[in-house]
C-alpha cells in the first residue's frame, strides 16, 4: 500500500512544478449562474400562474339551468341549480369566468397573481363560502410544486405531462 501513495505523491509533486501559479485562473460565474436561475424561475412562475388560472376557470365553468316559464315566457335560473355551500360557483353570466386573470408582479422576486377584479368574485371568496381562488389552489398545490421544481430545460416538460 505505501508504494502506490509514494508514487501518487512524486507524481502530484511533478505536475506541481510544472505547473506555474500565472497558468491558473479561478473564474466566478456566480452573478451569471444566478441570472439565469431567475429567468427560469420567472418562466416557471407564469407557467404556474397560467395553469392555475386556466383550472380555476374549468371549476366555475359549470352553468346553471335554465328554462322558459309557463306564463311570462321569459328564459329563468332553476333556483336548485344555483352553487351550494362549498362548491364552485357556477356560472350564470359567466362574467366571473372570463375576468380570471394572472399577471407577474413587477421587481426581481419570480411572483404571480392570480384573482378576479369583480367584487362578487370577492364575496364569493370570503363570505359566502364558495371558495373557487383558494380551493383551486390547494387542490393543484401538488402540480404547482412540479412545475416549480422539475428540471431547468423545456425539454423537461413533455406535452401534457402536468
Amino acid at each position: 500500500m505505501a508504494a502506490p501513495m509514494k508514487f501518487a505523491a512524486k507524481r502530484a509533486a511533478q505536475k506541481a512544478r510544472r505547473t506555474k501559479s500565472s497558468d491558473m485562473q479561478i473564474k466566478w460565474f456566480g452573478e451569471q449562474v444566478k441570472k439565469d436561475v431567475r429567468i427560469g424561475m420567472r418562466a416557471r412562475v407564469g407557467w404556474a400562474a397560467q395553469t392555475l388560472r386556466d383550472r380555476v376557470v374549468v371549476n366555475i365553468n359549470d352553468p346553471v339551468r335554465r328554462f322558459t316559464g309557463p306564463r311570462s315566457g321569459r328564459v329563468q335560473v332553476d333556483p336548485t341549480s344555483r352553487s351550494k355551500k362549498g362548491e364552485f360557483p357556477k356560472a350564470d353570466t359567466t362574467r366571473l369566468r372570463t375576468d380570471i386573470f394572472w399577471q407577474r408582479t413587477i421587481g426581481d422576486t419570480p411572483e404571480a397573481i392570480v384573482g378576479t377584479t369583480l367584487d362578487y368574485g370577492l364575496r364569493l371568496e370570503l363570505h359566502m363560502n364558495r371558495s373557487f381562488l383558494r380551493r383551486t389552489m390547494n387542490d393543484f398545490l401538488p402540480r404547482i410544486k412540479r412545475i416549480l421544481t422539475v428540471g431547468h430545460g423545456s425539454s423537461d416538460f413533455p406535452n401534457n405531462s402536468f
